[in-house]
This record gives structure tokens, sequence and C-alpha cells, in this order.
């Protein structure tokens, strides 16, 4: 276990020796050519200006590094390791991937298409619910700081598809039928404000009689995503390239 956090020492030193390099290096960059103009005053302005972003960006490293390393330590002085801690950072990182199942407070909106009787020269599709409401509905929450979303049980992720599927919608795959009810975890308060505001989407499809209701609760739950993460063309890159 001494052999564990040494390695963590050895990988603090690391980062710091990194950071001091970069300033040393980047600080012979522009070198005095005699006569100093306007546009070497403002290459050498951009260019402090660089370092001490970079600076700054090592910096932070550094402090994260540094809470990390007290972090293990506390671990191995109270329980002998840092499995805890370890588990602790998967369980966040699987929070913000929507792999967990969450609850708290929030909203539901629950939808349905009119009912109203239209003549023949009107267009039955402005009377219907369609993948595109449910879009506009999505980004709103989000603009207004919803953490977790689903839709008929479906958890919404960054990568969720939601398409038309005739009188049906196709949410990743998975094919859902009116009633909609929309769950969002966040604020109440905002995610209400943002759902009934005389100029949101809603408000748009109640011109037309959609019918929707919007409820403010003090706690819900919204399920995991249960389906898989699929990146075939990205990829992790170095930094400056």
């Amino acid at each position: 276990m001494k052999k564990q956090l040494t390695n963590y020492y050895f990988l603090f030193i690391a980062v710091f020796i990194s950071y001091l390099l970069t300033v040393q290096i980047r600080s012979n960059v522009v070198p005095y050519q005699g006569i100093v103009t306007i546009p070497k005053i403002l290459e050498m302005k951009n260019e402090i200006e660089n370092i001490t972003n970079e600076s700054l960006k090592l910096a932070s490293s550094i402090s994260e590094a540094q809470l990390k390393l007290r972090g293990y330590e506390t671990s191995i002085n109270t329980t002998g390791n840092v499995l805890e801690n370890m588990k602790q950072e998967l369980e966040a990182a699987r929070s913000f991937a929507d792999f967990e199942k969450m609850e708290g407070p929030g909203i539901i909106i629950t939808m349905n298409d009119s009912l109203t009787e239209i003549s023949a020269e009107e267009n039955l599709n402005w009377y219907l619910i369609h993948n595109s409401d449910i879009l506009e509905i999505i980004n709103e929450l989000r603009d207004a700081g919803a953490e977790a979303i689903s839709i008929n049980g479906e958890r919404v992720t960054a990568t969720s598809t939601i398409r038309c599927g005739g009188p049906t919608i196709n949410i990743d795959g998975k094919r859902h039928a009116v009633p909609f009810v929309i769950k969002a975890i966040g604020d109440p308060q905002k995610l209400e404000a943002s759902a009934t505001a005389p100029s949101g989407y809603i408000d748009l499809m109640e011109y037309y009689d959609i019918r929707i209701d919007v409820q403010k609760v003090d706690k819900l739950i919204i399920n995991a995503y249960d389906g898989e993460y699929k990146l075939n063309y990205q990829k992790k890159t170095e930094d400056g390239e």
C-alpha cells in the first residue's frame, strides 16, 4: 500500500515539473530582436496571454491532483485502501453519463393530442404531437437546468434519438404513443416557469388545443439509461493536436 501511495506522489511531482518546464520554455519563445515595434508588442502580449492561460490550466490540474492525493491518503489512513474513493468517482461518472437511476424534485409534463374537431381545410398535423415538439420541450428543459430527463420511462441522454414513427415516436429505437409523460429533475420553480412561459413552446402547442398538464413534484424517480453508448468515430486526442 505504501508503494501505491508513493506512485501518487510521483504523479503529482511529474505534473508539477511539467508546469515549471512549460513556463520556462514558453518564456524564451519570443526573443528580443532590437527595435521593438507595435506588431512585436502585440505579438508578445498575445504570447504572454497564452502562457498565462496555460499556466492557469496547469495550476488547476495540480490542484485537482492534490485534492485526489489527499483523498487517497485519507482513505489509506482510515481503511487501508483507496477503493472507496475510486468507487465514489465511478458513481459520479456514471451519474453524469445517465447510467444511474436518479431521484429528486422536478416537474412532470403530460401531453395528449388535441380532441378538437377540425374542418377539411385545416391541417391535422397541427393538432397532433410530433417528435419535433418533444425535442423542443426537451431543449427548453435543459436550458432551464434539468439534470435528468425521461420520456415515458425512457432516459434521455446526450446521444438519444427521438424520431417520428407515424402516429407514434421512437425513442432510441423504442416506440411510444400518447400520452407522452416527460419527467425532469431540477429546480421545480425554474422548470415550471420555463415550461409554462407565455413565449414558450408549450404555449404555442396549447394554441392548437394540445392537452398539456405541468405538475411540480417534490420527489420523482427517473430510470437509468439501459442502452449502450457506441462511439464509432471520435477518439481522445492529445493536447495541442
